[in-house]
This record gives C-alpha cells, sequence and structure tokens, in this order.
C-alpha cells in the first residue's frame, strides 16, 4: 500500500515538474503526422522546465543551438523515425552500439532503439510518425534514462 501511494506521489510531483502545456501536448497527440517542432518542444522541456513557454519554433531553433538537430532543421517538417531516434539518443544519452558511437548517424539510432524494442520489426527508418506513436517512443526513451523507484 505505501510503495503504491509513494507512486502516486510521485508521479504528481513529476507532473508538476516536467509538466507541459496541456493544450500544446494535446495538439502533439492528436498530430496526423509528428513535426520536429513538436519533438523539440518536448525534448527542450526536457532539458528545463521553463520552456514550456516555448512555441515549435524557438525548440526547434534551440535545439539546433545546441547541435541536437541539424542546421536547417524546420519546425513545421514531418519527422522521419530515423530523425525522431537520432535526436532520441543524443537528447536522453542512450549509450548506443558501437557504429552509433562512431558515427552518432541516425541510420545506427534507428537500429538501436529498434533492438531495444521501442520501434516494430516492420518501422522502416524514412517512416513518418503519429503524434501518439511518436510520444509512446518518447516516453520510453525519458524511461531509459529515469532512475528506477526505490523499494522497500
Amino acid at each position: 500500500m505505501k510503495q503504491k501511494i509513494l507512486v502516486l506521489v510521485v508521479f504528481f510531483l513529476a507532473m508538476a515538474v516536467y509538466g507541459q502545456e496541456a493544450s500544446k501536448v494535446t495538439e502533439i497527440l492528436n498530430a496526423p503526422q509528428l513535426t520536429t517542432g513538436q519533438v523539440a518542444y518536448i525534448a527542450a522541456c526536457w532539458f528545463d522546465p521553463a520552456n514550456e513557454t516555448m512555441d515549435f519554433h524557438e525548440a526547434t531553433q534551440l535545439l539546433i543551438d545546441q547541435g541536437l538537430l541539424k542546421e536547417g532543421s524546420s519546425a513545421t517538417d514531418a519527422i522521419r523515425l530515423d530523425e525522431l531516434a537520432g535526436l532520441c539518443m543524443k537528447t536522453w544519452e542512450i549509450p548506443g552500439g558501437l557504429f552509433y558511437r562512431l558515427t552518432k548517424a541516425n541510420r545506427y539510432a534507428f537500429k538501436e532503439l529498434k533492438a531495444l524494442g521501442y520501434f516494430s520489426a516492420n518501422d522502416d527508418p524514412s517512416f513518418s510518425v503519429t503524434g501518439f506513436q511518436g510520444m509512446n517512443i518518447l516516453f520510453k526513451c525519458m524511461e531509459y534514462n529515469t532512475p528506477a523507484l526505490p523499494t522497500e
């Protein structure tokens, strides 16, 4: 019973600390195609919760400035699965395999996340993704580097 209460308390604290604007998250979840700006917004809020006031264009520029997105990325472009994988690997510091560590290429980031089970066997790196599917992938990546709750 104590553990369930602890999980609920930690969940609500995390929502307060890492909570994004509800309207933006709803927009992302309902998007027929996830855009670079939407993913950049989630990543920017992960780095600093104060970034939740940014729009998608500002978040994209922030990640370009940090070197997480390539120069010339547009917030309105649909993001491909390999680009999403590359951004996730860099944002949440997922170490990856040998080829990813050597090249930091999106292709190897995609293969690494596919091996971890974040993508299905039928997924292709050039596929676009819906907002709901993209958020599931992002949450899995967030969990990768989030410390586990203490157990009794």
